[in-house]
């Protein structure tokens, strides 16, 4: 009696930890019960996995597409830096030319010391005429008197006095930096005018060469840069006033005059800039 007692309470025991019997539904007609299982269906949970899934894939996407957005604004903004910083380049290339180019020039001066040579710029207003100054004419250029010809950068003895290097900067600015064309030309001339031996009267010539092509005089602007090759054989530009001697003569359909030019280009400033650009020009002119 005992063991059968002990054998239904394990019996027992062991039912309570068992699932709990599905809830029949009586409300059925004739009493028929249908089981509901307690859990949701498979199909349910499969539908309930199925809007996890599209809903992160819908984040993906927005995520990407923002992503996406982001990169193109990078890459705008980075080609906007770029620009700006070659325009920035640019302008610095410029202004180390000019201070170089016065620097150089300053130190030619220097360089002559107290030896004086013979000034060969008239103390007049400088020649813009074409009555005045040979033009076209590159037999003109070669048969210069040698006499003319300075010996430094300068012609005559320079002065750098503080206001000729102001006046001058004040001149290029006006060219570089404000591009007051028509304001510069006056001031080249005032300047050579006031400091007719200065060390930069080869580049003012020059500028104002470059001033009156711009404004397409091409007959004053030939007068300057044959100024600057007849009177400053040794200065910097003298090469490049050939160079653009011979462009002029092209532009006129002097093919001639245009051969002269580079030619003499060659033969004179081999190493410079201009002469390799000539050497060219000549092999198809």
């Amino acid at each position: 009696m005992k063991k059968s007692l002990v054998t239904a309470l394990s019996v027992i025991s062991i039912a309570s930890w068992a699932d709990p019997a599905p809830v029949a539904d009586l409300s059925r007609a004739g009493g028929g019960a249908i089981q509901t299982p307690k859990y949701a269906s498979t199909a349910d949970r499969i539908a309930a996995l199925e809007r996890i899934v599209e809903a992160r894939a819908n984040a993906q996407v927005a995520m990407q597409q923002q992503v996406s957005a982001l990169l193109d604004e990078v890459s705008e903004l980075r080609g906007i830096t770029e620009m700006h910083s070659y325009k920035l380049e640019e302008i610095l290339q410029q202004q180390r030319n000019i201070y170089q180019e016065i620097d150089r020039r300053m130190g030619a001066g220097a360089s002559s010391g107290s030896t004086p040579t013979t000034p060969t710029q008239p103390t007049s207003t400088p020649t813009t005429s074409v009555e005045q100054a040979p033009i076209g004419n590159p037999a003109a250029v070669v048969n210069a008197d040698p006499a003319a010809e300075t010996t430094d950068a300068g012609g005559a003895e320079a002065s750098s006095s503080p206001s000729e290097s102001d006046a001058y900067e004040s001149a290029v600015n006006l060219v570089l930096k404000d591009r007051a064309y028509d304001a510069a030309i006056p001031a080249f001339e005032n300047f050579v005018r006031t400091y007719p031996d200065s060390s930069y009267a080869p580049n003012s010539y020059y500028w104002l060469g470059q001033l009156f092509f711009t404004k397409n005089e091409l007959l004053k602007a030939k007068a300057q840069f044959e100024r600057v090759v007849a009177q400053y054989p040794q200065s910097a530009k003298a090469a490049d006033s050939l160079s653009k001697l011979g462009q002029l003569a092209e532009r006129e359909g002097d093919t001639a005059a245009a051969k002269q030019f580079y030619q003499l280009l060659v033969s004179k400033y081999p190493q410079a800039k201009p002469a390799k650009a000539a050497k060219a020009k000549l092999e198809t002119l």
